[in-house]
């Protein structure tokens, strides 16, 4: 399994380009009005369509109901939703995009399940005023050793100085960041995103690796391993060059 990247907090058009062309893998966008992201998802529209055929875009609701779950894939058109504490409902099942489910803990021995049809458990650090967003992690090594690393999202405080240590004591399938990639809020950094996805595609290479050479008269074909994206030259020419683009 590959861990993929999130960048959370899409505010500009040229930030959701850069970043689908780069090969970030979901965009997420926050419908949230109390966040410093915010956007509303009528102005997200243009942003999710000029990006729709290079990568997944999510939307965030925070303690939504569900006549706004559907206001939202009206007018936005993203192709997840991502949830906070739904009012008059706890079942996903008949959402018609897939949904991560968000959980915000205290204590990471302690993780609940997700809501019946999430796709996703997104896991981030409990904060009594923010709803995510908040630039703060939680004790990785903490969480549990039987919790699914397959449908696992792992948020809160990651960054480039740290993204390696999240994913080797986690491995979780996608990455989630917002204020490790930017500037100030909803204004993205492309060079700390271009030293994310350096350190996703070296640890993903290493997994491909580590699984083959384990594999009994498979021996390891790593050397031919796309050590990064859809968008490896780019990125290694941008790094070279040293430019932000």
């Amino acid at each position: 399994m590959s861990t993929k990247l999130k960048i959370c907090g899409i505010t500009r058009m040229e930030d959701a380009v850069q970043l689908a062309e780069l090969g970030v893998d979901f965009l997420g966008f926050n419908f949230y009005p109390e966040s410093p992201r915010y956007i509303s998802p009528a102005a997200a529209r243009d942003l999710i369509l000029a990006v729709r055929h290079r990568c997944q875009t999510v939307g965030i609701l925070v303690r939504p109901t569900r006549k706004t779950v559907q206001e939202v894939l009206e007018k936005s058109g993203v192709t997840l939703l991502q949830i906070y504490e739904p009012i008059d409902f706890q079942d996903y099942s008949d959402i018609p995009v897939p949904v991560i489910d968000c959980a915000r803990i205290s204590d990471p021995a302690i993780i609940p399940d997700p809501r019946r049809g999430a796709a996703y458990l997104l896991l981030d650090r409990f904060h009594p005023r923010q709803m995510g967003g908040t630039g703060q992690a939680f004790d990785w090594q903490r969480l549990p050793d039987h919790l699914p690393r397959s449908r696992l999202i792992l948020a809160g405080g990651i960054h480039p100085g740290n993204i390696r240590q999240a994913l080797e004591q986690v491995a979780p399938a996608v990455i989630d960041v917002a204020s490790g990639a930017e500037h100030s809020p909803g204004v993205k950094d492309i060079s700390r995103v271009l030293q994310l996805l350096e350190a996703l595609a070296h640890f993903n290479a290493r997994q491909y690796r580590r699984m083959h050479s384990a594999l009994p008269g498979n021996p390891s074909k790593a050397g031919n391993f796309p050590v990064a994206g859809k968008a490896t030259q780019s990125k290694k020419s941008i790094l070279k060059s040293g430019r932000n683009p």
